[in-house]
């Protein structure tokens, strides 16, 4: 599999248009942000310490969500922030995080830690917290306001699953690091893409060429985030998102997709096509007359 780092552009050089279809870090996007000094667990508990959070779960150390999820709940956010401090300050996870930097090398290496389970948190700002949502700035790269801003906190080796977006989005690093792995949508059939789904069934962190071997020829890019960096990603694009450091906060902006963006976009059209019927099927039901009795 060959690899490639993302371009770099600096916040002033950086602008997304409908056509642009490549990934790129952008430095300085962050100098505004309150969020990158602030954002300890110890803010984080003071600010939005009472709300309750949905968690995704996966038994075992923690890994791939998407191909390892669990039956997860719900928690108060400060006992999550506390696991979370706890947990990364563990002596084998501190052991793994001093030898290893490479996802693949810390994703084999943790699994053999003592963990019952592992939790990965992704919540909308806006419903966490009024004082967080204050700490950030949303980019001005699109004339709308983003559909999503969500909350991201993981411990090391936690992966999202290679998977693709629908809308065009920015992952900021507010703390620790991040590994990502992208891959052009042409890539599809190469990273064994699940039918009408977003996610592929092929692991970088854990490549297994002889159950998928096209993936051997597949061609990547990636990059390591550092605090006050950000990663835009376009429509379409897979990405493998892993936690390289003891644990990671992240903050991603989500925007309506534009046109052509999608239909330009092969491995997609599958994928949007049932989400058009699924939502043609919802207003159906909602317009399904309701009889009325005849009179006795």
């Amino acid at each position: 599999m060959k690899v490639a780092a993302i371009p770099r552009l600096s916040a002033s050089e950086f602008k997304p248009s409908r056509w642009r279809r490549h990934p790129c870090v952008v430095e300085g996007l962050t100098e505004d942000w309150q969020a990158i000094e602030r954002w300890t667990p110890e803010y984080l508990k003071r600010v939005a310490g009472d709300q309750e959070v949905s968690v995704r779960e996966t038994a075992g150390s923690p890994r791939n969500i998407y191909q390892n999820l669990a039956q997860g709940g719900r928690i108060r956010f400060s006992d999550y922030v506390d696991w979370i401090t706890e947990t990364s300050a563990a002596a084998d996870l501190q052991e793994v995080i001093a030898r290893f930097a490479d996802p693949g090398q810390i994703t084999a290496a943790i699994e053999t830690c003592d963990f019952e389970a592992s939790y990965y948190l992704d919540a909308k700002l806006t419903q966490l917290s009024k004082p967080l949502v204050d700490d950030v700035t949303v980019p001005d790269w699109y004339p709308t306001h983003p559909i999503d801003v969500i909350f991201w906190l993981g411990i090391l080796g936690t992966s999202s699953g290679l998977h693709a977006d629908v809308t065009p989005n920015c992952n900021v690093q507010v703390s620790g690091s991040k590994h990502f792995l992208l891959f052009s949508p042409s890539e599809a059939r190469n990273l064994y893409q699940i039918a009408g789904r977003t996610h592929c069934r092929f692991d970088p962190n854990l490549p297994d060429y002889d159950r998928f071997p096209k993936a051997s020829h597949s061609s990547s890019m990636e990059t390591y985030l550092k605090p006050g960096e950000a990663l835009y990603i376009p429509v379409g694009w897979f990405h493998q998102v892993t936690v390289v450091s003891t644990y990671s906060i992240n903050v991603n902006f989500f925007w309506q997709r534009q046109f052509p963006q999608g239909l330009a976009t092969p491995a997609l059209w599958r994928v949007l096509l049932w989400r058009i019927c699924a939502r043609t099927r919802q207003k159906r039901k909602k317009h399904v007359p309701v009889a009325t009795p005849l009179p006795e």
